[in-house]
C-alpha cells in the first residue's frame, strides 16, 4: 500500500513539474511571436512609405530613376506581400502554440526572424537612398550656384583683361567654351535628377574649371617674363657684355652664345604658352631665370674680380721683392755656413726648392702682368691665381725663416758642444784623481778599459770639433753617448772608492777579533788578498764583511752608516 502511494506520489509531482513547463514554454513562444508581430508592424506602419510617395516630387531620370524604382519596387513588395504573409504565419503560430507545438512553433519562429531581419535591413537601404537623393538635390543646386559663379569670374576675366594673356587668349577662350558646354550639361542632368550621370560630370567639370582657374593664375607671369622682363634683361647682358669686352674683359663662359641660346628659349617658351603646355612653360621660365640670374652674377663677380686684382697687383709685387730678398740673403747664409759646418736637415736643397718656386710665382706674375696689357683676362681667375701666390709666398717666408733659424744656431751649438767637451774632460781628470787620492793598489781590468775607452771617446770629440767641417748631428750624438759613459764610469768609480775604504774599515776592525775567531782570521787574510792582489773590493768587502757580522751581528752596518755620515753619497 505504501509503495503504491509512493508511485502515486511521484506521478503527481512529475505531472506538475511537466505542466508547469509546458505553461513556461508557452507564454515564451506567444510573447516572442507578439514581438515579431509588432515588429512587423512597425515596419508597415513606418513613414518609409510616404517618403517613397513624396520622393516623386523630385524630378528623376536616366540611372538615377531606374535605380530609385528598383528601390521602391523591392521596398513595396516587402511591406505589400512578404510582411503581410509573415503577419498570417504568425496567427498560425499563434493557435499551433495554443495546441503545444512547440518544436514547429521555435522552428517557424527562426525563420520569421531571419525574414524580419533582411525585412529591416531592406527598410534602412531604402531610407538610405532617399536620404542621399535628397542630399543628391540639394548638393547639385548648390554645386551648380558655385559653378555658375566662378565660370561667370572666368569669363570676365578674360574679356577684361585678356591683354594679359597673350597668344593664350585664343585656346583660352575655346577651353572657356568647352567649359560652358559642359556646365550646360551638367546643370540639364541635374535638373532632369540624372543625379549618378551628374555625378560623373560634376567630378570632370570642377577638375576643368581648378585647370583654366589655375591657368589664368598662371599665365599673366609666365607672359610678362617672355613680354618684357626677360628680353629687357637679355639687352641689358648683351650690352653690359659689349661694354665690358671693350675693357678688355675676358669671360671663362661664351656669353654671346648663352645669350643667342636664352633668345630661342624665349621663342620656344612662347609657343609653349600659347598651346597652353603650362607645366614645360614654368620649368622652361624657371630655367631662363635661372640662367640669366647666373649671367648677372658672372659680370659682376668679373668687375669685382677686377677691382679686387687692381688693389693687389702692387701688393703682391711687395711681396715678391721682400721673399726674393730673404731668398738671396738665405742662400749667402747657407753658402757661408757650409763652408764650415755639415747640414743634416737639407737645408741647402730646400733653400734651393724655394729659389725655384719662388722663381715659377715671378714668372707667372709677369706673364699674367703681360695679359693684362695686351689681352684680355679673365680677372675672377686672375683673382684667383693671386690668392694662391699669396698664400705660397707666406708659405716660402716661413720656410725661410725656419731654415734661416736652423743654421744660425750652429754656431751656438759649435761653442756649446766645445764646453761641454772641456767638461767631458775635467769630469775624467777629476775622477782619476778622486781615485787617485786612496793610494789604491791597483784598479780591476774591466773598469780600466771602460775608463780608456771613455778617455778616447772624449779626446775624439775634441778632434771632431777642431776639423775645418763640423757635423754638429754627429757631435751631439756622440755628446750624448759620453755623457752617459762617464755617469756610468762616475757610478763605477764611487762603488771602487767605497768599497775600498770600507773593506779597509772592516780589516782594521776584524783585528780585535782574529785571535778568538780563526774563522776571523781566515776571511781576513782572504780579503787582503782579493784587496792587494786581485783589486776586487766588492768582494774584499763582502768576504770580511761576512765574518765580522758573524761574530758581531750588525758591525757591518754600523760601520756602513759612520762612514757614509763622514763620506755622503753624491
Amino acid at each position: 500500500m505504501e509503495q503504491m502511494t509512493l508511485i502515486l506520489g511521484i506521478i503527481i509531482v512529475v505531472a506538475v513539474i511537466g505542466y508547469a513547463i509546458f505553461f513556461y514554454l508557452q507564454r515564451k513562444y506567444a510573447q516572442e511571436i507578439v514581438q515579431r508581430q509588432q515588429q512587423a508592424n512597425t515596419i508597415v506602419q513606418s513613414s518609409l512609405n510616404d517618403d517613397l510617395a513624396n520622393i516623386q516630387e523630385v524630378h528623376l531620370s536616366g540611372k538615377t530613376l531606374e535605380h530609385f524604382k528598383q528601390t521602391k519596387q523591392s521596398y513595396l513588395y516587402l511591406v505589400n506581400h512578404r510582411l503581410p504573409e509573415i503577419s498570417e504565419h504568425l496567427s498560425e503560430l499563434q493557435e499551433a502554440c495554443s495546441h503545444y507545438r512547440f518544436i514547429e512553433v521555435k522552428r517557424e519562429l527562426d525563420k520569421i526572424t531571419t525574414k524580419l531581419h533582411d525585412a529591416v535591413e531592406l527598410q534602412k537601404k531604402t531610407n538610405q537612398e532617399i536620404t542621399n537623393l535628397k542630399s543628391s538635390n540639394q548638393l547639385h543646386q548648390k554645386k551648380q550656384q558655385e559653378l555658375e559663379q566662378r565660370y561667370q569670374q572666368l569669363r570676365k576675366t578674360l574679356l577684361a583683361k585678356n591683354f594679359l594673356f597673350g597668344s593664350s587668349i585664343d585656346q583660352l577662350e575655346e577651353n572657356l567654351g568647352k567649359l560652358e558646354a559642359s556646365f550646360d550639361h551638367y546643370g540639364k542632368l541635374a535638373r532632369q535628377g540624372d543625379y549618378l550621370a551628374a555625378d560623373q560630370e560634376l567630378s570632370q567639370l570642377e577638375k576643368d574649371t581648378a585647370v583654366l582657374s589655375q591657368q589664368l593664375k598662371q599665365i599673366p607671369a609666365l607672359y610678362r617674363n617672355l613680354k618684357n622682363v626677360f628680353p629687357e634683361q637679355l639687352t641689358e647682358l648683351e650690352q653690359g657684355t659689349q661694354q665690358l669686352e671693350k675693357q678688355n674683359y675676358g669671360f671663362k663662359q661664351d656669353v654671346a652664345a648663352q645669350l643667342t641660346q636664352l633668345q630661342s628659349e624665349l621663342a620656344e617658351n612662347i609657343v609653349d604658352l600659347k598651346e597652353l603646355k603650362l607645366p614645360a612653360a614654368v620649368k622652361r621660365d624657371q630655367e631662363i631665370d635661372q640662367q640669366i640670374n647666373s649671367l648677372y652674377d658672372l659680370l659682376e663677380a668679373e668687375i669685382k674680380a677686377q677691382q679686387a686684382v687692381s688693389q693687389q697687383r702692387p701688393k703682391l709685387k711687395q711681396f715678391i721683392r721682400h721673399a726674393r730678398s730673404q731668398q738671396r740673403e738665405l742662400l749667402v747664409e747657407l753658402e757661408r755656413l757650409q763652408q764650415n759646418y755639415t747640414f743634416n736637415h737639407h737645408e741647402m736643397e730646400n733653400g734651393r726648392k724655394l729659389e725655384e718656386q719662388l722663381n715659377q710665382i715671378e714668372h707667372d706674375f709677369k706673364q699674367t702682368e703681360q695679359e693684362i696689357l695686351e689681352k684680355r683676362p679673365i680677372y675672377s681667375e686672375v683673382q684667383q691665381q693671386q690668392k694662391q701666390q699669396a698664400e705660397k709666398l707666406a708659405e716660402i717666408e716661413q720656410q725661410q725663416a725656419k731654415i734661416n733659424q736652423s743654421v744660425q744656431g750652429l754656431w751656438r751649438e759649435e761653442k756649446e758642444a766645445r764646453q761641454a767637451a772641456q767638461e767631458f774632460d775635467l769630469e775624467i781628470h777629476r775622477i782619476r784623481r778622486q781615485l787617485g787620492k786612496q793610494n789604491l793598489p791597483g784598479l780591476p781590468q774591466n773598469y780600466l778599459e771602460f775608463f780608456f775607452t771613455v778617455s778616447k771617446e772624449i779626446e775624439k770629440l775634441m778632434t771632431d770639433l777642431d776639423q775645418a767641417k763640423i757635423d754638429l748631428a754627429a757631435i751631439t750624438k756622440q755628446m750624448l753617448d759620453i755623457q752617459a759613459d762617464l755617469d756610468k764610469l762616475a757610478e763605477k768609480s764611487n762603488d771602487i772608492a767605497d768599497s775600498a775604504a770600507l773593506a779597509e774599515v772592516l780589516l782594521q776592525y776584524a783585528n780585535r777579533y782574529k785571535t778568538r775567531y780563526p774563522e776571523v782570521a781566515q776571511a781576513a787574510q782572504q780579503a787582503g788578498q782579493l784587496f792587494n792582489q786581485d783589486y776586487d773590493y766588492a768582494a774584499s768587502l763582502e768576504k770580511i764583511a761576512t765574518a765580522v757580522d758573524q761574530v758581531e751581528p750588525g758591525a757591518y752596518q754600523k760601520l756602513e752608516d759612520e762612514y757614509y755620515a763622514k763620506n755622503p753619497k753624491k
